[in-house]
């Protein structure tokens, strides 16, 4: 609600000074709409946003053809930041992109790096990340050319959110740190506890708990301490997820309910939805459906509809998966077919190409700084150097002016000489200049060819890997029916994943080429198994591996084959049994390769051939063994016995 009385005292004030000052009226609205954008930007920072937009929308009713241009443009800039707050992120767009058109008009370059900055945050908010990070760009370029620190600091932290969002966890964190150094050194504790809880988030992602937990408390020590209610409540759903990640729902329940108190009190509806969304994945934790059910309609109601994001898709993900837990299985099927709807829409949106190209530009930009700062910085060691010469040569001019009646022929020479010393000086120091800048500039040339061998690369892989998947879902559906449809879907994420895993581990090793087999077995049956959490055999894998680079056109057939075997063992293997025993083992000599997968579970009394009937998995083996140009055997007296014998591919 607004506070009658701060209007009363803002309305008293403006009728003085226009009634004891004799100025024009232009003048006077200049005056009562700088009042009401201080008093704007007071209410965003205490999180009143409803008395926000009374202040800024008294103020657009000020702004006339007459009004200052300059005051014009902030008017709409802060209308933008107030629907923002409110997270009306249409028309902050809308806003932000007016102010941008003003702000070139009048020339004002810190308020258009602003609202760049401020546009590329509400294209984050709309998970359009492709134009995030061009608006981003634009926004530090400008920061740059004012020698803005915080503005810089505020694109590389908003930068680490979209790198976030899309996966590039390192690229990431590189974001915050940069961003953090300088908030540091600023003292500004606000955006430093951002950085710290962005940081917790990305750990959270990637499982290491332990930073994650430090970084969310340090986090939330610095925002009860001087935060926004807003901010707070931030880290209090933050810690929430970061709790229900460990399974720990009390602790969840906890924090999610003083996040939903403090959004409840500030009116905000899409923070809410949010909140609704924990609540249910809390409730699904629980198995209690109906409740989840209830508090995931909620945060479908709430959520915005006009804007496709993570978090609408994640909300109808979850409402499929409780309806079909609860039984109905129409509602259900309903909001899965909604969710792949949208999220085929949502990739479509943000191409990787899209954001691989607005990533390049941002790199190449931070390139040509550090080229500049080392042009700088060599031509200050020149002028340096220049200036001492100078300096030596006045104090020998001095000596020599002292002695020039006795040694004036002697003092000719000696300045000629000097002066052919330095002429020569000179020229070898703009020669070595000149040499160093040319092999600077060949080593950027041959960088950017690299650069480009390697995107190319990087897109033939993605492609072939796409066509791999595809046909996979395709070949699944064959199988799919209602009653299996979890079931095929854990199946198919399980291939995708041992395909995922190589390009994960070629990305961290830094190898696009080959990696350990043994690594990626081991790690890949590892994930396999604790994939089908709910069987309740102990079963033990037991590895017999050699250490040896394969190249990834072998690793890739090898990893769904060994998907398949373990697949298959873990599911029907060891029937009515309590524990079982997997061993996987792999060898070679010179290029061909053998390697074994073997179970000790109940076998089979069937031909290969009669078992390959009704079973996609075994198919694929036989495929996937005709694609490595190997051999099959296969014993099922004793157990599953695969035995394979193919060429090592480059």
């Amino acid at each position: 609600m607004i506070k009658l009385k701060q209007i009363f005292v803002y309305k008293c004030l403006t009728l003085f000074v226009v009634s004891f000052i004799p100025f024009s009226a232009t003048l006077a609205a200049d005056f009562n709409i700088e009042g009401l954008i201080s008093l704007t930007q007071s209410a965003l920072t205490q999180s009143k946003n409803d008395s926000a937009q009374f202040y800024i929308s008294k103020a657009e009713e000020l702004v006339t053809d007459e009004v200052n241009p300059d005051l014009k443009s902030k008017v709409v800039y802060w209308s933008g930041r107030t629907f923002y707050a409110l997270n009306k992120y249409l028309e902050a767009d809308h806003k932000f992109e007016e102010a941008i058109d003003l702000a070139m008009m009048t020339g004002d370059t810190l308020l258009l790096a602003d609202a760049y900055n401020d546009l590329g945050r509400t294209y984050k908010k709309r998970s359009e990340f492709s134009k995030a990070l061009s608006a981003f760009n634009l926004a530090r370029q400008y920061y740059f050319v004012l020698n803005n620190e915080r503005g810089l600091a505020q694109v590389h932290l908003n930068v680490g959110n979209v790198l976030k969002s899309v996966g590039h966890n390192d690229l990431a964190k590189a974001e915050y740190w940069k961003a953090l150094k300088i908030f540091q050194k600023n003292g500004d504790k606000n955006n430093e506890a951002g950085c710290y809880n962005n940081l917790g988030n990305i750990y959270k992602n990637e499982k290491i708990y332990d930073s994650a937990f430090f970084y969310m408390y340090r986090t939330l020590a610095i925002r009860e301490q001087g935060g926004s209610l807003t901010t707070r409540a931030y880290i209090y759903h933050n810690l929430a997820n970061l709790h229900l990640a460990l399974h720990n729902t009390d602790s969840a329940l906890c924090y999610i309910s003083k996040s939903f108190e403090i959004n409840s009190s500030i009116n905000s509806e899409t923070d809410l939805a949010y909140d609704y969304n924990v609540f249910g994945s809390i409730y699904i934790e629980l198995n209690n459906w109906k409740d989840a059910i209830v508090n995931l309609e909620k945060a479908y109601e709430l959520v915005e509809k006009d804007i496709l994001s993570e978090n609408r898709l994640d909300i109808l993900r979850q409402l499929g998966y409780a309806y079909h837990e609860n039984g109905d299985h129409e509602k259900s099927a309903d909001y899965f077919m909604e969710f792949f709807t949208q999220n085929d829409s949502f990739k479509i949106s943000n191409q990787n190409s899209f954001i691989e190209n607005e990533l390049i530009r941002y790199e190449l930009f931070a390139d040509s700084i550090k080229v500049a700062q080392l042009r700088l910085e060599k031509d200050l060691e020149t002028v340096k150097k220049e200036n001492t010469a100078l300096s030596n040569q006045i104090n020998f001019r001095n000596y020599t002016y002292a002695i020039v009646i006795l040694l004036l022929l002697i003092s000719l020479i000696a300045i000629l000489f000097i002066s052919a010393r330095r002429r020569l000086s000179q020229t070898m120091q703009h020669e070595a200049v000149l040499q160093v800048q040319n092999e600077e500039l060949k080593r950027t040339l041959i960088s950017k060819e690299e650069k480009e061998v390697l995107l190319k690369e990087v897109h033939h892989r993605v492609k072939n890997n796409l066509q791999i998947i595809n046909s996979l879902i395709r070949l699944q559906s064959n199988f799919m029916n209602a009653k299996n449809f979890k079931e095929k879907l854990v199946e198919t994420e399980n291939r995708i994943r041992s395909m995922a895993l190589i390009h994960e581990k070629l990305y961290k090793t830094g190898n696009l080429a080959s990696l350990s087999v043994r690594n990626y077995i081991e790690e890949l049956a590892i994930n396999i198994l604790e994939s089908y959490e709910n069987h309740n055999v102990n079963i033990k894998l037991k590895f017999d591996l050699e250490d040896r680079e394969y190249g990834i056109d072998t690793l890739i057939p090898l990893g769904l084959i060994i998907n398949e075997a373990l697949s298959n063992a873990i599911k029907h293997a060891f029937y009515e049994r309590t524990e079982g025993n997997i061993w996987i083992s792999i060898h070679s000599n010179g290029p061909i390769s053998h390697m074994k997968i073997k179970d000790d579970g109940i076998g089979a009394d069937l031909t290969f051939d009669e078992l390959k009937e009704d079973s996609l998995g075994l198919e694929l083996i036989d495929s996937l063994t005709d694609q490595l140009d190997g051999k099959l055997e296969l014993n099922t007296e004793t157990g599953f016995e695969y035995s394979f014998e193919f060429r090592i591919l480059k």
